[in-house]
């Protein structure tokens, strides 16, 4: 499997290639709809799939681009690959720094810390839990992503606060996210710093749907692997819709966001638990007067 992620394709930017790594893209360079013309800043923010199996030369590209931090979405089960859907997996090994709570002592000056910060809990994690998630992304059209995005923003609070701040903070750190395919539960954490930077709904559901591309390379081992959940048994159709991330999608979702929370803001402010002055960091440290590239 690792020579999968070895042969990922080159992709152009806002992908950059960092092998061992799919989906790997910057969040940045995008336009807002603010009046002074900002766009999102490049070079912060990270997203991409599972890690784990970056190659040597991968994570000097990481050390390069400055990462100093690694949000780890996933739940126990996931990382320690429990459930039919990862037989025959080999657990993961460590390649970041994970540090004790409490510990003191600061990271070497050539270390990347990886955060564990999961949107489920293990409690939400049984094959029924999962089977109902699964059954919801493998739904036709958008109805059953946006249930299970609802679901994703329902349980993330504490782990989007993690992320968000760090952020709120005066200089962070470049950073990335993820979760196992870099799609779902990090999509949704992304969608909303853009929302809160004022880009534009149809430019983050683009954005969004660039995990096409990034994960194409990988269909067919995501496909064979889904489909040995007793959720997704004969389901290609189902599988398809699942591991697929068209733009009206991020679009539905972003409309449940508006409609649920009154945008991207109340969720953060008042669900998340962010103040003011955070969304106000936030936002100043994630916007560039730079010219917006996509």
């Amino acid at each position: 499997m690792a020579e999968l992620f070895d042969k990922a394709p080159e992709l152009p930017p806002p992908f950059v290639n960092v092998i061992g790594i799919a989906n790997f893209r910057d969040i940045g360079g995008y336009s807002t709809s603010s009046s002074s013309h900002q766009s999102i800043r490049s070079g912060l923010v990270y997203r991409c799939a599972d890690p784990s199996k970056v190659q040597p030369d991968g994570l000097a590209k990481l050390k390069e681009l400055g990462v100093k931090k690694v949000f780890d979405l996933r739940s126990i089960p996931e990382i320690s690959k429990q459930g039919p859907e990862w037989a025959g997996v080999a657990v993961e090994k460590d390649v970041f720094t994970t540090r004790a709570d409490g510990d003191e002592p600061p990271l070497a000056a050539d270390e990347i810390e990886r955060i564990w910060c999961p949107v489920f809990a293990n409690t939400d994690y049984g094959p029924e839990q999962v089977a109902i998630r699964f059954q919801n992304y493998a739904k036709k059209g958008s109805e059953g992503f946006v249930k299970a995005y609802s679901d994703i923003m329902a349980n993330g609070p504490t782990a989007y606060k993690t992320i968000l701040s760090h952020l709120a903070q005066p200089n962070p750190s470049p950073c990335i996210i993820h979760c196992t395919a870099g799609k779902d539960r990090t999509g949704v954490i992304v969608a909303i710093l853009y929302l809160l930077c004022s880009v534009p709904a149809p430019t983050v559901a683009k954005e969004y749907s660039l995990t096409d591309t990034g994960l194409q390379h990988l269909v067919p081992l995501f496909t064979e692997r889904l489909l040995k959940n007793p959720a997704l048994t004969n389901n290609q159709e189902g599988v398809r819709n699942m591991i697929s991330a068209q733009p009206e999608k991020m679009a539905a979702t972003i409309e449940m966001i508006q409609n649920t929370y009154g945008g991207a803001e109340g969720y953060v402010r008042d669900v998340v638990g962010l103040s003011d002055e955070q969304i106000a960091q936030i936002r100043k440290n994630l916007l560039s007067n730079d010219k917006a590239v996509f």
